[in-house]
């Protein structure tokens, strides 16, 4: 009898357990991710203006609900469901502290996967807001660009939709992104024309 209960038991919290999905990014999710630790991004605009950053991190991290007492962080982790992330960190050139995440690829709690970029540099900010579901951001058309150094072929636009921060002077009207190399530019909102190359 002792026997029938534990047995009862362990399946029943087996099946409790299996009806909380742990969602997790895959291989192929990662492969969206162009930079090395190391890389560093000089941007040139048309009006003579440059900045760089340097790649100086990435880390993948397990997400889950907040918890604030150890009760209630077992509880959590025993019957919520966890996502993750992915986030590649830059800062600008001889700069220490977090910086910023210039790339984030998410599975989220309800298994979406989104994408979203982070680019601050001067005078030129990614309000970011319009590339958030990655399968939408996967069907994009993919066009060519030249830019000083190189030609691309592989290249997504990704135009901004935020209305919020249109008036801002930095404000990045769309961003051309390279899926073999990351950012290749964007155009400002005001006309300027910047480029990116990576050394």
């Amino acid at each position: 009898m002792t026997r029938l209960r534990l047995f009862l038991v362990i399946a029943f919290i087996t099946v409790f357990l299996s009806c909380n999905p742990n969602y997790r990014l895959t291989e192929s999710d990662l492969k969206l991710n162009p930079y090395k630790t190391g890389d560093t991004l000089v941007f040139q605009s048309d009006k003579g203006e440059s900045d760089t950053l340097v790649i100086y991190s990435s880390n993948r991290q397990v997400l889950r609900e907040k918890c604030y007492s150890f009760l209630t962080c077992i509880f959590t982790n025993l019957t919520k469901n966890s996502w993750e992330g992915f986030y590649v960190n830059a800062n600008k050139p001889r700069e220490f502290g977090t910086g910023e995440s210039i790339l984030t690829i998410r599975v989220e709690p309800n298994g979406a996967k989104t994408i979203y970029f982070g680019l601050v540099i001067k005078n030129a900010c990614w309000y970011s807001d319009s590339e958030n579901d990655l399968a939408k951001f996967n069907s994009l058309p993919i066009t060519t660009i030249t830019t000083r150094d190189q030609t691309f072929s592989d290249v997504l636009t990704i135009v901004s939709n935020n209305l919020e921060y249109q008036a801002r002077k930095d404000f990045i009207e769309n961003i051309y992104w390279s899926k073999s190399f990351g950012f290749v530019g964007f155009n400002k909102l005001n006309g300027d024309k910047w480029t990116v190359t990576k050394k």
